[in-house]
């Protein structure tokens, strides 16, 4: 096996084909749609924004419901792909190329819902970002509009100190991938490394590391945050199920928090 480089760049450079790749998307999109669509006809939602929306996999599928359906990324690469790919479905949506902290500088407010999901937020690393990130939310939002998040649960990452993630296989065009995501457990943040294995058309197999700091912010972290940016925390749930989160068994951190009402303490 030979080895490509292994990368201390920003994970969002050069990945999205990867991206595309690693995720079920068939599979995920099944499993979460009903959690959005009981979401966002409870709240009469009909403008949504979806930010770090990757190739746009979900903003697709809340456009094809009928939704007016903006749509954001960091990386211009992931924007790309994400405009194809709506071509494709015959989706008209908005895409911008902007980080959390920029949203209210390039999308104009008006939205009854916005949408941050797949652990993209702990790609910022700092309280203030986080803050600056929220506050641009919640200028976007409608009074008593929702904001839907969803990361890891890093108090039961942490507790056990969970290192590697399910390894994701794919075959296409000849060739074989394996993706092997590993966290490196830091006091401050999280090392998150994806080691892409690649077996080529040859039988020849190379692998790359990409390599991305992550901040591991949990629930009260976040919901402190959120006070901050006139968002208070709704609802705390463990998956898409609706499943209650429970700090130390839990997976994921799904939070609902809308803008206008106060904070519950």
């Amino acid at each position: 096996m030979s080895a490509g480089h292994i990368g201390n760049e920003n994970l969002f450079s050069g990945f999205a084909a990867d991206y595309e790749r690693m995720i079920n998307w068939n599979e995920r999109l099944v499993r979460e749609a009903p959690f959005f669509k009981k979401l966002f006809a409870d709240a009469g939602a009909g403008k949504v924004l979806d930010t770090a929306c990757g190739t746009g996999r979900h903003a697709i599928m809340f456009c094809l419901w009928g939704l007016t359906v903006a749509a954001s990324d960091i990386s211009p690469e992931m924007i790309s792909v994400a405009r194809e790919n709506a071509l494709a479905a015959g989706c008209q949506i908005e895409f911008q190329a902007v980080g959390l902290e920029e949203l209210d500088k390039v999308f104009q407010p008006g939205f009854d819902a916005v949408t941050c999901m797949g652990n993209s937020l702990p790609h910022i690393r700092t309280r203030t970002g986080l803050v600056r990130a929220f506050s641009a939310i919640s200028n976007l939002l409608k009074n008593s509009g929702l904001f839907a998040l969803q990361i890891r649960n890093y108090r039961r990452v942490y507790a056990r100190n969970e290192k590697f993630m399910p390894l994701n296989a794919r075959a296409e065009g000849g060739r074989e991938y394996l993706y092997l995501r590993m966290n490196e457990l830091g006091e401050d943040f999280v090392t998150f490394n994806i080691i892409i294995i690649t077996r080529d058309e040859a039988g020849k197999w190379s692998f790359r590391v990409e390599s991305e700091k992550l901040a591991p912010w949990t629930d009260t972290d976040i919901e402190a945050a959120l006070n901050e940016a006139g968002l208070a925390v709704c609802e705390r749930y463990g998956n898409f199920a609706f499943g209650p989160y429970k700090p130390l068994e839990s997976t994921d951190l799904v939070v609902i928090a809308r803008k206008g009402l106060g904070s519950r303490r």
